[in-house]
């Protein structure tokens, strides 16, 4: 027998064709009913087109069919023409069964074409019609999350969150956000692990460790985001945020399996290869720190954190070279690139270029005793002695623990007096 479920099933086993055939052939031979149930089909297929213009000659003959005007809005929406689904919506009357339900969708288009305003206004007419419609007060609130107004979210979600006609949709979980947001975050916790008893969604695992770390329950976040991650290893925001929660723990070596692990999901992400070169410095290595701040540097070289990591890096091996070689044609007032910098040429005998660099970044580091001291025993070396003492003085005063440079100003006061 030729009907709707032989097309569907034709169309499931990968006989588009014959699908389509048997479908066209029942909307010139089937009635209305049977031509609204190839619309559906042609639409659930993806024959939008097709499904549009079946649902539009059934329009023609039913001009006030609520049901069917929701329908093409919504084919309509997928096919973004939103503004044509808003002008169908309109024309659904206040009384109409299904009023609220395009009053719901016309708050979702407003809000896509950016009139905030609009939308909210439409679902408070709405709500003056019908009051205490959990539909209608549940939409709101995710208006209102959606622009930030956090708290008026958590109103309505806490109207709502018990209610029986809701009981498709996790409204723990929209609460918990909204609490988070309002910073409300034990609240937010208790309401995130209600919601995922209810179901246990990757967002909602995320939102559970991103606020359970804002207030340092590291190992609810850790446990959160290992879980995420046998869900979906491709969710690729979880890695930094577990990393810091491993780092948090004192569990390093964790910390950095998250990172490289994330870097296997996401090989382009700059703020990752940053974190890996962060993490690899505190583990003790330092060519794998280095490697991780270059590649940092090839998806940005701009950014200024693995610039200024890797320069120190080089610094601390006393590959001067590399230092020039990375600083010197980078256009930056960092003064701590600058002192790098001096910090090289003085190094490699390029004392001109030192002179000025030190003198360029002098000021910030006038309480340095570090610098202090590298600039003092500069200027000494360079013929000013006066000026290379009176900054070797100051490193001392600001460091008394620092016996060997106490002793070095006293031996070159009592060599001046000799």
């Amino acid at each position: 027998m030729r009907t709707l479920e032989t097309a569907t099933a034709l169309l499931d086993s990968g006989q588009t064709e014959e699908g389509i055939r048997l479908l066209h052939d029942l909307v010139l031979s089937g009635d209305d009913q049977t031509q609204f149930g190839a619309a559906s089909v042609y639409q659930q297929y993806g024959f939008l087109d097709d499904a549009q213009e079946m649902y539009e000659t059934l329009l023609k003959r039913y001009p006030n069919d609520s049901e069917l005007i929701l329908q093409l809005s919504g084919l309509l929406i997928d096919k973004n023409e939103e503004s044509q689904a808003i002008q169908y919506l309109q024309r659904i009357h206040s009384l109409d069964e299904n009023y609220l339900s395009a009053q719901v969708m016309l708050a979702d288009l407003y809000q896509l074409e950016g009139l905030d305003e609009v939308a909210e206004n439409k679902l408070l007419g709405a709500l003056k019609i019908s009051p205490h419609q959990p539909i209608l007060i549940f939409a709101l609130g995710e208006l209102y999350l959606s622009i930030g107004e956090a708290g008026k979210a958590v109103d309505c979600f806490i109207e709502v969150k018990e209610n029986k006609e809701l009981a498709d949709q996790n409204v723990h979980l929209k609460l918990a956000e909204a609490l988070s947001l309002s910073g409300n975050f034990e609240a937010s916790i208790q309401e995130y692990e209600l919601g995922l008893k209810k179901e246990k969604t990757l967002d909602g695992l995320f939102g559970l460790a991103v606020t359970a770390m804002q207030i340092h329950k590291h190992r609810k976040a850790i446990k959160a985001l290992e879980a995420l991650k046998m869900m979906d290893p491709g969710y690729s925001t979880l890695y930094s945020v577990l990393a810091e929660a491993y780092e948090h723990e004192g569990q390093l070596d964790k910390a950095m399996e998250a990172i490289e692990a994330g870097l296997v999901q996401d090989e382009y992400n700059e703020r990752m290869y940053e974190s890996a070169g962060i993490l690899a410095t505190k583990l003790h290595d330092k060519d794998k720190a280095a490697e991780y701040f270059k590649k940092c540097l090839e998806q940005n070289s701009e950014n200024m954190n693995a610039l200024t990591h890797l320069a120190e890096l080089n610094v601390q091996k006393e590959d001067y070279d590399a230092v020039i070689d990375l600083l010197s044609s980078v256009e930056s007032d960092d003064p701590t690139l600058i002192w790098f910098l001096a910090t090289a040429y003085n190094q490699t005998d390029d004392l001109k270029k030192a002179a000025g660099l030190y003198r360029r970044c002098c000021t910030a580091f006038s309480n340095n005793p570090e610098f202090l001291q590298e600039y003092g025993e500069f200027l000494r070396e360079t013929g000013e002695q006066q000026e290379g003492l009176i900054l070797l003085e100051k490193a001392s005063q600001l460091s008394p623990e620092n016996q060997d440079l106490a002793s070095f100003v006293e031996r070159i006061r009592q060599d001046e007096q000799g």
